[in-house]
Order: C-alpha cells, then structure tokens, then sequence
C-alpha cells in the first residue's frame, strides 16, 4: 500500500497457496534440544476413526518468523513430502499467535504444544483423490515447518498403526487383503473391499479484487484508514481438511528514506460464507493492532471448509508523529494454506 502526502495506496501483494505451503522463508537453527512429539495411540488405533493426542516439546515458537509448524496425519511420500499438503487427511497449525478455531493450536513460547487430530481413520481419500491405506502403508503423525519453509529442523515422524494393519509397508504382513488361511485349515473367510470413486478437479485457492489500496489523508500522529481489499477462498479439495489465511506488512517506505514500521498498522478482519458447502463455515482473525508479525485474516476449521468465502479488513495505519510528510510504500502479503 502507499501514501500520497499522507495517502496510503500502492501495492498489496497477494500469494495463494493451493495447499499447505505459501511462504519460502530462510532457515532458522531448532532449539538446542530439538524437537519431539508424543503421540497417543501409537498402536491398534480403530480404523474407523480415532482421536489422537499430539503433546510437543523442543520446538521453536519464533522460527521462520513465527510461522511454527504443522502437524498432520498421513504418509510420508517422496523427499519432498512436505510440501504436499494434499496427501494428509488431518492438519492444524501450530504457532504462537493462534487464533480460537479448530484448525489452529497454540504453540507456547517454551516450544511445547498440546493438541489432538480428530477422527483419524486408516483409509482416505487425499486431496488429489489417490486412495491412502494406513493398513498397508505406513503412516506418521508428522511435524514440519509451516508455509513451505525449507527448515528441517522441525521435521519429527512417529508411526502410528491400526488394528488390522499392524504391519503396515511389509509384504505378507498382518492385514493384507485377500490373504489365504494356512492349508488344511477348515472353513474361513475373506474380505472384499469396495470402493467408490467420487471425482473432482476443486483445489485450495484465492483471488482477490484488486492489488492497490488506499487510505484516508492523514497528518504526522494521526491514523489513515481504509480497507483491505477483499479475498475470495475457494476450498473444492472435498477432503473439509480446513484452512488458513494470515496476513504480513512489512514496512512501509519514501524515496528520501523515511520509514512508518509496519507495527503501525493494523486491521479488524471480516468473513462470511458465499456457498455453504454442506454446513461450510468461516472465523474472522481477532482485531490487531500491528501486523508486523504473521496475524489471521480468516479461518476454517476442518470439517467445515469446502465452499466459498470472503475476508476483508477495516485497516488503520498509525501515523509517527516525527514522520516527513511524502509517499511512503509497504507490501503486505496474504498466504493462503
């Protein structure tokens, strides 16, 4: 956004992630005695769904800019596993300025956590529509780095087993479909699974209209108002598996070198749902006062995130009262995840 003798117009620069990624932020160290995760159940989960309990320890709270971590449920595919947000059936994120919703947790400045991953079933379908078997393929509760970060240094993998698939990966283990009984052994069983395909082409994405804004005149230690313009989420994955929307300045600039920090400005965010998508629903971000940090526009917690929906902000920019009056430039970023 820029100001015109007081006038903020200019830029807002907008990233839409198509899944769990956003920002590529540069690598900062893990603590000292680095991250753990302990898990609850880790063996003879139910298939049909089952809660389970994440505490976390030896984390980072201010790493890549605050941004904390994910934790999800699912595979570990491919050596870039972590950034395909689609593959896992359950995600929160987890950083220190959590928002109330169901899709975040709170990680506490000690860089422990508390949390649970609701309804955790052996077999999902993923947000690419591929078929995950927990029972035959090994799954993880998983930690990384939010927003695409290249950090490893929050990566943490505990396996987690089924009833029925207590062997998961090995060939001729445990629950393997379609398994014959030992010979000579009399009558038996067998399974059959059926399978439905439910098609679909829908991802995570945003759109916003308009990339420049403008706020009100204002004088050195007074405020210049104005609003966001609005984003429009679109959640078609069909997984409901939630989602977020924060929001960045950086500082806002002139060309004779004055600065108004980007601490100065903040915003009251709105929401609503466009279409319902079965029972679809939508939190607006709390009201901030300085969006030097990453702060929540909107979110949408798992299990109610496929429709569309629109977040906006009433923004107030403070003024410096010893500021040069002159045209000053900042960038604020929206990352969609």
């Amino acid at each position: 956004m820029q100001i015109h003798r007081g006038r903020a117009a200019r830029r807002t620069a907008v990233l839409a992630g198509t899944a769990l990624l956003g920002l590529g932020l540069s690598a900062a160290p893990a603590l000292a005695a680095g991250p753990a995760t302990t898990v609850t159940p880790t063996e003879d989960a139910d298939p049909a769904g089952q809660d389970i309990q994440v505490t976390g320890s030896g984390f980072d709270a201010s790493a890549n800019n605050g941004f904390g971590v994910y934790v999800a449920f699912g595979p570990k595919n491919g050596a870039d596993w972590y950034l395909n947000a689609n593959a896992y059936q359950v995600t929160k994120w987890v950083h220190k300025n959590a928002s109330g919703s169901a899709g975040q947790a709170k990680m506490n400045a000690d860089g422990t956590f508390d949390l649970t991953l609701p309804g955790i079933k052996a077999q999902y379908t993923d947000g690419d529509g591929n078929q995950v078997d927990c029972l035959v393929t090994q799954c993880y509760i998983l930690t990384f780095a939010a927003h695409g970060s290249p950090d490893r240094g929050q990566d943490t993998a505990t396996p987690v087993t089924f009833v029925g698939g207590e062997n998961p990966g090995e060939p001729g283990g445990p629950g393997e479909p379609g398994e014959p009984g030992e010979p000579g052994e009399g009558g038996g069983s067998a399974d059959q699974r059926v399978t439905a395909n439910v098609t679909r082409t829908g991802a995570l994405s945003m759109a916003v209209d308009g990339t420049d804004v403008t706020l009100s005149d204002a004088a050195p230690g007074g405020h210049a108002t104005g609003a966001l313009n609005r984003a429009t989420v679109t959640d078609a994955r069909g997984t409901d598996a939630g989602w977020n929307l924060v929001g960045q300045m950086g500082d806002l600039a002139s060309s004779d070198g004055g600065v108004i920090p980007a601490a100065n400005l903040g915003w009251t965010p709105s929401a609503a749902v466009v279409e319902d998508g079965s029972g679809a629903a939508v939190t607006a971000g709390p009201q901030v006062t300085g969006l030097g940090g990453a702060q929540t526009l909107a979110t949408s917690a798992a299990g109610a995130s496929g429709g569309v929906f629109t977040a906006g902000a009433a923004l107030d920019l403070l003024i410096p009262a010893g500021v040069n009056p002159g045209s000053y430039t900042g960038t604020l970023t929206l990352t969609l995840s």
